[in-house]
């Protein structure tokens, strides 16, 4: 009878190991068929629809590397391009089923089936996968490079082959172009793989190991000087209120809102329990690794609290320049330290309540993520504009965070109140500085701004009045009419 359940649970498992890369599929797949944009993605969408050379020339004054933006470029390209978006949003759910695959197989190698189950099962119900699984960023793309880099490392400390130090190499190259924290990450890697290559007194493979990290950085060298060039403008522009963002105890539950939730819209129980769940499985993580099992989970759990670190202390002694979501690229270290933990436990029932828990987290962030894709605000907004906006109008946008909405019309003037950052991607936009701008505006004026915020002093020359209200993603919108102060009072 034992050996009947024992047959029936590694089939049931099996079924799981082939099924979960497609149930994944399916439910990031419905996060990813809509146009709805947050103001990040916007910028994505705007900047693709430049020109190459351009494209290089504005991420150059940005902070992040240009290889996320050329592909996905290239791929919106293929797919047709035009205002609507969702092969932004298939393009990084590609990656995530390519991250899945990753954990399919590289896992089983490393481990065994019931691990790689866990592995898959775990990322599935992280709810931070489903926040950036049709996130139209460069960090799904990232979660892959850095984990196939990462089990690539792992597979070389067991058995090491040309054919895998090459692999290894390449998405070491394509991990630390993704994202400028997903570099450091990768340093990192290479650095607990040249402590493990020691610790074996695997001596022959060092200049396998050399050979790799001096492709890597050769690669890399270009860039690095943009980088540093960048880092040095953002330290001469840094002004009092970014000193709001540098890492204290208080901005401690903002980074776990968005690694156990989501940073704009956390859910507080959501985030409570995950903080408890990693604990909870990191106790048995550890207890199975003092009692001969395997460094791996721990070795990746390293890399994610270094690079943590590494950006607290950036933000504090250089400038403030790290955010919770940058070290999503590695949250496959994170899958992998739920996996070893859940695989000590031998007791059904603790292991029904730990999935069950997940699950609820998951269900909840799922619905939330939906009901932002999903959200009707930008029909409200198309339908306003198509009624009221006419050929001859312009829009001016109070900050470049209100102006985004222009990817949706990107061939109309557009101007933006006061300030616009050398490195906007925005299309046919100039900065508002002078009355006189105004003067050939034969059409109305609409400024784009936030319901929460102040608006500008535009009296005694304009008055606002407010034509359309609605709330879109994260934000409550509000249009305005500007009209002239002499008119409004006759």
């Amino acid at each position: 009878m034992r050996k009947v359940n024992l047959q029936s649970q590694k089939k049931f498992c099996h079924f799981l190991w082939n099924i979960l890369p497609f149930l994944g599929l399916a439910l990031w797949g419905t996060l990813c068929v809509t146009d709805n944009l947050w103001y990040d993605e916007g910028y994505t969408a705007a900047l693709i629809s430049h020109p190459l050379r351009e494209l290089l020339e504005i991420t150059a004054q940005d902070v992040h590397a240009p290889f996320y933006y050329v592909l996905l470029k290239g791929f919106y390209t293929l797919c047709g391009g035009g205002t609507r978006f969702w092969s932004l949003k298939l393009f990084s759910l590609l990656f995530m089923e390519a991250y899945l695959f990753l954990g399919k197989y590289g896992v089983k190698y490393l481990f065994d089936e019931v691990t790689a189950v866990y592995f898959m099962l775990f990322s599935l119900l992280m709810p931070g996968m489903c926040v950036q699984a049709g996130n139209a960023r460069m960090y799904a793309m990232g979660l892959f490079f850095f984990t196939a880099a990462g089990l690539l490392a792992c597979a070389i400390l067991r058995r090491s082959t040309g054919k895998r130090w090459i692999c290894f190499c390449l998405c070491s190259i394509g991990s630390v172009y993704s994202h400028t924290f997903t570099m450091i990450q990768t340093l990192f890697l290479y650095l607990i793989l040249l402590g493990a290559l020691l610790r074996q007194k695997k001596t022959a493979l060092i200049k396998w190991y050399l050979g790799s990290g001096l492709a890597v950085a050769a690669c890399y060298m270009a860039w690095l000087t943009v980088l540093y060039r960048q880092m040095q403008s953002r330290i001469t522009s840094a002004g009092a209120n970014e000193e709001l963002f540098i890492p204290d105890l208080y901005t401690l539950m903002d980074y776990c809102k968005e690694w156990f939730s989501a940073m704009d819209t956390p859910i507080t129980l959501v985030v409570y329990l995950g903080m408890a769940l990693t604990l909870f499985l990191g106790y048995y993580a550890v207890d199975g690794m003092r009692r001969g099992g395997s460094r791996i989970p721990a070795w990746g759990m390293g890399i994610l609290g270094l690079t943590a670190l590494t950006g607290c202390l950036l933000s504090y002694y250089v400038t403030p320049c790290f955010l919770g979501r940058y070290i999503f690229p590695g949250f496959g270290a994170l899958a992998l330290w739920y996996a070893a933990g859940m695989r000590q436990i031998s007791s059904r029932r603790i292991r029904a309540a730990v999935m069950l828990t997940f699950l609820i987290c998951f269900v909840m962030q799922y619905r939330s993520e939906s009901g932002l894709e999903y959200d009707r605000g930008l029909a409200e907004y198309q339908k306003f504009y198509e009624e009221n906006v006419q050929e001859e109008d312009l829009i001016m946008a109070t900050d470049i965070h209100t102006l985004y909405l222009n990817i949706y019309h990107p061939e109309r003037p557009y101007m933006v109140y006061g300030y616009l950052p050398s490195f906007s991607p925005f299309q046919n936009t100039t900065v508002f500085t002078r009355w006189e701008q105004l003067e050939d505006v034969k059409g109305t004026i609409w400024l784009y701004a936030f319901t929460e915020r102040d608006l500008p002093g535009f009296s005694p020359f304009y008055s606002c009045e407010l034509a359309f209200r609605f709330h879109y993603m994260y934000y409550d919108f509000a249009i305005y009419r500007l009209e002239p102060a002499g008119e409004s009072q006759t």
